[in-house]
């Protein structure tokens, strides 16, 4: 932009939060456009910034229009993060697999945990809006599936997220097991969240999962994010 600064176009209700939230622990001047849902869904204005249409979605100051949640704490975190908190740490030796487990954490949340979930939400979602002659054969569907595959995958994810919270038998902060936060830690946060919030999973069960949920949201820029990002109930289909 012209003025300098990167200006991240958000959604209410969204994981353009977890953006909001980066850019509050960089400390950088931004601008921000909030957009607020037209029945549920993203509004037509945010096809003007990109053709997808989505949130989030980062201008730079450049004019580049950057999406995908991933992608944009990539460029800020290596665009503004001059005291190198939330990097990686160079790699030496075993270390060196960190980036490549980093990615790996990632894929993981956008292409397993990510379609899981958002089965989970279609499946509620028909059973809400199903006629009601036909609701109970709807919601009987829904409970099979979620037997059969749904409930024991999001299981085995999210056991094994909890599992990555540890090394050498001792509980970490982040999943790096770095100081600071870093692009997986600011990613993964959303699909834990999806999950807490829709109550799917009972996160007692993960209790380092759930302690990294606090450990997030306790933050003072989390906290200062929620203030600016006008609500994050990602319940508002319900």
């Amino acid at each position: 932009m012209a003025n300098g600064k990167p200006t991240l176009h958000h959604l209410e209700n969204s994981q353009s939060q977890l953006v909001l939230w980066l850019l509050e622990e960089l400390g950088i001047e931004y601008d921000l456009v909030i957009h607020k849902r037209v029945q549920n869904r993203a509004p037509p204005a945010l096809k003007e910034v990109h053709p997808l249409g989505k949130s989030p979605t980062l201008v730079t100051p450049g004019g580049r229009v950057l999406t995908e949640r991933s992608a944009i704490s990539l460029w800020l975190i290596n665009e503004y993060d001059e005291g190198a908190r939330f990097r990686l740490p160079p790699s030496s030796g075993s270390a060196g697999e960190d980036a490549v487990r980093e990615d790996q954490l990632l894929s993981l949340g956008g292409s397993t945990l990510a379609p899981l979930l958002m089965i989970k939400l279609i499946l509620g979602l028909a059973v809400r809006q199903a006629p009601l002659l036909a609701r109970p054969l709807v919601r009987a569907v829904r409970h099979a599936l979620d037997r059969a595959f749904l409930d024991a995958e999001l299981a085995l994810v999210f056991g094994y997220l909890d599992a990555q919270l540890a090394e050498g038998g001792e509980d970490r902060a982040w999943f790096l097991g770095t100081a600071q936060p870093t692009r997986a830690d600011f990613c993964l946060l959303w699909y834990v969240d999806w999950a807490a919030q829709w109550g799917w999973t009972d996160f007692d069960r993960y209790p380092r999962l759930k302690a990294f949920r606090a450990r997030c949201t306790e933050r003072p820029a989390w906290k200062a994010a929620l203030e600016k990002g006008g609500g994050y109930n990602l319940k508002f289909w319900s």
